[in-house]
């Protein structure tokens, strides 16, 4: 079957899932993966729900699992008859593999670490890796869209394998662009999305505010930023202006803005030590 135009969301959880809300209701049919079937289930009915002549496919992967080929080949099965136009990858986090979510180096395990590497850099490298021949084979514009994390530029403490992934993610990204307009020129485009603290997602549960979204003001901000021209941009204004004033903070005084922060996350979550 051809689709008029499809997204593919990368997670079910949420900003994936609210993403792939405010593409459905802009007419984009939609494909969404995750590891739990019944969760996928769910997902696909509320989409259907809302926007009920689009059509929502779900692929069972579990992108955590040491074995990534079986669920890299678990989402190309299901999209490689259709006409793909974007792809979101925002599979990653920290909810359900590390607990708590946030703590030290120091206390993260072996298996935890190995989870967070799967997740947040092995799994979507290689799915977009995996899918690029089929989107290359598409006529017309189409767009990669990564979203990445603030903490991925500079560092955060209490998840550092996490940062350090979305350092890999950040470089990644800006490399598969560079490709994409220079060398191979499909007519992808590569964007960019830089996130700072969102509520209402796996692992944050705390009251939103002005300057911290939840997900789905979150999902309406970065659809907005698609089509902006550039390769990589903060997603929410509040982040935009923190990204900004960060970076002429000293290293010493900022380090410690950070810990006060994470900190504080910890403790409107339940989880400080």
């Amino acid at each position: 079957m051809i689709l008029i135009r499809t997204f593919l969301v990368t997670h079910t959880d949420s900003i994936g899932r609210a993403i792939a809300c405010e593409l459905a209701s802009h007419d984009f049919n939609i494909v969404i993966h995750g590891r739990n079937p019944s969760k996928l289930e769910t997902v696909r009915s509320s989409l259907k729900k809302a926007c009920p002549k689009r059509e929502i496919r779900i692929a069972v992967a579990d992108a955590a699992s040491p074995d990534w080929r079986s669920a890299v080949d678990s989402v190309t099965k299901v999209v490689h008859d259709i006409h793909l136009t974007v792809i979101v990858n925002h599979v990653g986090g920290l909810g359900g593999l590390v607990e708590p979510p946030l703590k030290s180096f120091e206390d993260i395990t072996h298996d935890e670490i190995e989870k967070l590497i799967s997740l947040n850099l092995r799994f979507p490298t290689q799915l977009t890796r995996a899918l690029l021949p089929i989107f290359s084979e598409i006529h017309g514009p189409k767009l990669i869209l990564n979203i990445g994390s603030i903490g991925g530029t500079s560092g955060t403490p209490y998840s550092a394998v996490y940062s350090g992934c979305k350092a890999f993610y950040h470089v990644w990204s800006q490399a598969l662009d560079t490709e994409m307009q220079n060398v191979t020129q499909h007519g992808i485009d590569v964007l960019t999305l830089l996130v700072g603290e969102v509520t209402q997602t796996a692992w944050n549960k705390a009251v939103s505010t002005i300057t911290i979204p939840d997900a789905t003001t979150m999902a309406r901000a970065a659809v907005q930023k698609i089509g902006c021209g550039r390769a990589e941009v903060v997603g929410y204004w509040a982040h935009d202006v923190q990204y900004y004033l960060s970076r002429w903070l000293p290293e010493r005084i900022l380090g410690r803005l950070k810990v006060r922060i994470m900190q504080r996350i910890q403790t409107d979550n339940g989880n400080s030590k």
